[in-house]
């Protein structure tokens, strides 16, 4: 990992021991340098800014970061002074954490170490949704296989969700995926068990895990309340006639059938799979063949059974 340090002239010596503990590297970047594209041409981890320079140029460095799509997730921390902290313009200043440089050693190593957790994790985060995205998902089922723990993987695709976007508009999308965000959420919390996840894959698809004796139940309860709940997006129009028709310039007529959920399972028993991979390419030809299918359906492979 990688800090870069914004500074007025030099860096504290003290500080700069502390953040080599747990960077690779540092970059120390000086007011009269350009500093936006020195950060642009090489992105860092993390960025610290030194309370003299903020004295002298304010936010605007901040700001530019902040504005950006791609680095606004990077941490921005300040360092200060326990007589800056005094100061009421301390708050003012658009930054995500503080360092104070009286602080002993562990308080600064461990600060720093949070905000760099912190800020991978925001950035594997599905910014409608809110859920673990690919990298943490995983990141979790390969620490379960890691540990040999004995647990159900539902890979969950919305059918007809294309169709759906196209008439009704991606608002509509979003709230629908949003509730069923909501719906797997609630589900698999409602179980009270450990070694329990919820993700978002992307676009329509979800994974969640759980404890292979829950996962039946789990798939049948999602179903049930996702078949519940989906009718509420559409209109009576459509809803009469159990989905979205549509007519081509040829005259072509094209039925769509009411949104449905699909959710093909596999099962890691006395620790069948050793990598992500095995699991999600089982997973893959179980949700091929259900998604022919009408409705919504659930499939629990038992390729994970020991052999």
């Amino acid at each position: 990992m990688k800090a870069v340090v914004i500074v007025k002239e030099n860096v504290d010596e003290y500080l700069s021991s502390i953040v080599s503990t747990i960077f690779d590297s540092i970059q120390v970047i000086r007011s009269d340098e350009d500093i936006v594209s020195l950060i642009y041409m090489d992105p860092p981890d993390l960025i610290l800014i030194d309370r003299t320079y903020l004295a002298e140029h304010g936010t605007k460095v901040i700001e530019e970061f902040r504005s950006n799509t791609i680095y606004g997730h990077l941490p921005m921390v300040a360092i200060y002074t326990r007589d800056d902290l005094a100061r009421a313009s301390a708050v003012d200043i658009p930054i995500d954490d503080f360092i104070v440089l009286e602080n002993s050693e562990i308080e600064i190593r461990r600060r720093l170490e949070f905000d760099t957790r912190r800020a991978v994790r925001e950035m594997d985060t599905n910014p409608l949704t809110r859920l673990p995205g690919n990298e943490s998902i995983i990141r979790f089922i390969q620490q379960m296989f890691d540990e040999e723990k004995e647990i159900a993987l539902a890979w969950v695709d919305l059918d007809n969700f294309k169709p759906y976007n196209d008439r009704y508009g991606f608002s509509s999308g979003d709230e629908v995926l949003l509730a069923t965000t909501r719906i797997l959420a609630n589900a698999v919390k409602e179980i009270k068990q450990d070694d329990t996840f919820v993700g978002h894959v992307g676009g329509d698809d979800f994974v969640f895990i759980c404890p292979i004796g829950n996962v039946r139940v789990l798939c049948e309860e999602i179903i049930s309340r996702f078949d519940m709940v989906i009718r509420n997006f559409y209109n009576d129009e459509d809803l009469e006639q159990n989905g979205i028709v549509s007519t081509s310039r040829s005259g072509e007529t094209t039925s769509f059938p009411i949104m449905s959920v699909s959710i093909a399972v596999v099962m890691n028993e006395k620790g069948h799979y050793k990598h992500y991979g095995e699991a999600s390419r089982d997973a893959t030809d179980i949700k091929k063949y259900i998604k022919g299918l009408d409705g919504s359906n659930y499939m629990i492979d038992r390729r994970g059974k020991p052999r």
